[in-house]
């Protein structure tokens, strides 16, 4: 098979591919990211590119017009290499860095006397072999010192074969030596063996479906050092979990894509905290990792097939402590690897973490906990009783079928603001960068300020007798312009389609129905929520008012409703800590009760009933019946 070269600009990066592989595989293997949100299916037209050199192959696309096409525009998952190449990639098509929440709400978590971390270093005294003891080797030896200092700490220990091999060499005089002592699941493991203390150090890791966050964590002290995020490099394989599910179905080596790309994201994460602190991947000797269900398959390469299969069902919920050569992270091979319980195939490890790093469970406040990223799961519950459930809202929010939806990156607009008297727009962009997109907060806002000023009415339809040029009908489609593209000198003008609104009303419809849904199961009324806490990413970032008037959350005070940070990587880093929070989290998994919302009586008639804005009963959001000077 023939080899081509591919010359990506405007960075001039190179990379040699077979022929018939597409552009979007090109710029994959050469490290530049494109953008794709529907994983390569030709369906989002996002991945516009420019061929200024050479002939591809594949087909232009059905995403673009006549002219596009007359200037050489391809999508870049549609256009195959079959010759060499030089591919322009326009500023709309580059995936530039994301703004990824990193920061988690709260203390400091501290590490105590009391708390058994994942891994930590000690110091232990071992004596010289003598005449007689035939029946004791270096490990029986090495084994007595050691409970002799962790005495309470370990049923039972065990030595990895790493430091196995170095006991002949450092164990056959009378020393004290530093080993490095795990807890794998109450029985402890020695990861290593040295003459001399050294730091230890540990990994929180935050998968999530469009992000990975990884804190680096001094075990010694407990102490925060540096933290690192990325895009997950899966999303070239699609935005969902669905789309990932299907690719390794779809591809023999699937799956293997799939595990090696989240791994690939987290050593990228891992090494550039790590290199700022001039730490080692063998001193990384603990890791602490959160995830939805999928995303706990596909990192340890577990078919995840059944969790798309009635009865939705996954491989695993719980496991093992694992070991990092078997979970292939560049950390120690013997390092401790916990993953965080899941509780149903789409409530994973990444919510128990939340559930447990918010303290709702130790509270006796109602407590709505809502984490709003590419998915929506949903807990509602205090201390003596929990239910939860997952929303297939999509990731709509985070920019995903829509025209000019965006991730949360430089020139996204952020925050939008629409003064219908002057006719103006004022909007905050990421960077303060020229804007490109609208991002999930920025899109919150928007539709918000349209039904506000009678833009569109409560079914989401744009009033086209609005008297301001910005309400047009382009391409049979009506829409609302929020930028002229002269304005910010680009060819076309950002806006918000009739169809973009409807895909984000059916989103936030999915998010308040299941709400609605566990209420009302539960025999409750939305006036005994006590708090809100929004988690996530897109939930971290949103106008919570805004976020009332479109119905994505109910009507309560605001003053009700906190954000509470990425509480998956809190949730993470309180794992790698203390034992206790393993056992905690444990706990939490078996405790929640789990509604399968499209199994569960009344969720598709709330669905429906949400497809207006706020909703079709006002009574429900009287504050927003106010503001629209609408009788209840």
């Amino acid at each position: 098979m023939n080899s081509y070269i591919v010359i990506f600009q405007p960075d001039g990066v190179c990379v040699e591919v077979e022929s018939g592989k597409t552009l979007l595989e090109a710029a994959a293997a050469a490290g530049v990211a494109i953008d794709s949100a529907c994983g390569g299916q030709g369906s989002c037209g996002k991945c516009r590119v420019i061929v200024t050199l050479g002939r591809p192959g594949g087909q232009s696309g059905d995403q673009l017009s006549r002219a596009e096409i007359q200037q050489g525009v391809m999508l870049a998952c549609q256009a195959t290499v079959e010759d060499d190449l030089v591919v322009e990639i326009p500023l709309e098509s580059q995936r530039t860095d994301l703004r990824i929440l990193t920061s988690e709400a709260g203390a400091e978590p501290s590490l105590t006397q009391d708390d058994v971390p994942l891994a930590r270093s000690m110091s232990v005294h071992v004596f010289e072999p003598k005449f007689g003891d035939e029946e004791e080797g270096d490990a029986e030896r090495l084994l007595d010192a050691i409970s002799a200092c962790c005495s309470g700490s370990f049923g039972d220990f065990e030595i990895g074969l790493s430091a196995l091999r170095s006991l002949p060499t450092l164990a056959r005089h009378e020393t004290d030596l530093s080993a490095v002592i795990a807890d794998l699941d109450g029985r402890g493991y020695v990861v290593s063996l040295s003459p001399d203390a050294r730091p230890t150090y540990g990994l929180a890791v935050d998968i999530g479906t469009t992000t990975v966050v990884v804190y680096l964590v001094d075990l010694d002290t407990g102490r925060f050092l540096a933290s690192c995020a990325h895009l997950n490099d899966q999303v070239s394989f699609g935005e969902d979990v669905i789309s990932r599910i299907i690719y390794t179905q779809e591809h023999e080596t699937g799956r293997a894509e799939l595990r090696d790309a989240v791994r690939q994201t987290i050593d990228r994460c891992l090494l550039r905290a790590a290199e700022e602190h001039g730490v080692t991947p063998d001193q990384v000797v603990a890791g602490a990792c959160v995830g939805n269900t999928v995303m706990t398959h596909l990192l340890l390469d577990i078919d995840p097939s059944g969790i798309r299969r009635d009865p939705y069902i996954p491989a695993v919920r719980a496991l093992p402590t694992l070991l990092g050569r078997e979970v292939g992270l560049r950390v120690n091979p013997a390092a401790p690897i916990y993953l965080a319980p899941c509780v149903s195939s789409y409530v994973g490890g990444d919510i128990t973490a939340g559930v447990l790093a918010t303290g709702m469970a130790d509270s006796p406040k109602l407590t709505l906990f809502v984490d709003l990223g590419t998915n929506g799961e949903i807990v509602i519950g205090n201390q003596d009783w929990l239910v939860c459930c997952s929303c297939s809202a999509g990731p709509a929010f985070e920019g995903s079928g829509l025209e000019y939806g965006m991730y949360a990156t430089v020139g996204a607009m952020e925050r939008i603001a629409y003064d219908a008297a002057a006719d103006r727009v004022t909007y905050r962009t990421i960077s303060d960068a020229k804007p490109r997109g609208i991002c999930g907060s920025g899109l919150v806002d928007a539709l918000a300020e349209l039904l506000r000023t009678g833009v569109i009415d409560r079914a989401g339809r744009i009033n086209l007798g609005f008297p301001s040029p910005r309400v047009r009908v382009r391409d049979e489609r009506p829409e609302f312009v929020l930028v002229w593209g002269e304005e910010i000198g680009r060819e076309h003008d950002i806006s918000l389609g009739d169809d973009d609104i409807q895909n984000l009303i059916r989103s936030k419809s999915a998010v308040y129905a299941g709400v609605a849904t566990l209420l009302e199961t539960l025999g409750l009324e939305t006036g005994q929520i006590e708090r809100v806490l929004l988690a996530g990413g897109f939930g971290n970032y949103i106008d919570a008012g805004n976020a009332v008037t479109i119905g994505l959350l109910p009507d309560l005070p605001l003053d009700r409703i906190q954000f509470v940070g990425n509480t998956a990587i809190a949730g993470a880093r309180m794992l790698l800590l203390s034992r206790s929070a393993r056992r905690r989290v444990q706990e939490l998994a078996k405790r929640m009760t789990n509604f399968e919302l499209s199994t569960t009586r009344g969720y598709m008639d709330r669905y429906v009933s949400g497809l207006f804005l706020p909703h079709t009963d006002l009574s429900l959001f009287p504050s927003v019946a106010r503001q629209l000077e609408v009788e209840v």
